[in-house]
């Protein structure tokens, strides 16, 4: 069981990580656009992935880290351990990412 001071500590830095996390997936399906350069010479699929993915990454991500945030300060104001809540976002987060890519190159050339 960790002491009050190091679970404070470790909740913040995990929430600090999935903020980046967040960051990440944005940057990431960002990125993952330019796999359709190559649509204007093969067929390729629906580009309103690409939107669809965004805004799955962009509201998703946004929802997961304010529960995230919601979900740990109230644990740590009932002075209850919290550092397990931004660990499970985190995950949750990386899921997420995973998913929207998986979405985004549904646009990209078709195999």
């Amino acid at each position: 069981m960790p002491s009050r001071a190091s679970d404070i500590a470790l909740t913040i830095v995990l929430l600090m990580v999935h903020a980046f996390l967040w960051a990440a997936t944005v940057a990431l399906l960002g990125l993952l656009v330019m796999g359709t350069d190559s649509c204007g010479y093969q067929r390729c699929g629906d580009p309103a992935w690409i939107g669809r993915a965004m805004w799955l990454g962009l509201g998703a991500g946004a929802a997961i880290f304010i529960a995230d945030l919601v979900v740990a300060v109230s644990r740590l104001a009932r002075l209850r351990v919290a550092f397990f809540v931004p660990v499970i976002g985190c995950a949750a987060q990386l899921a997420l990412a995973i998913g929207a890519a998986a979405v985004e190159s549904l646009a990209g050339p078709a195999s």
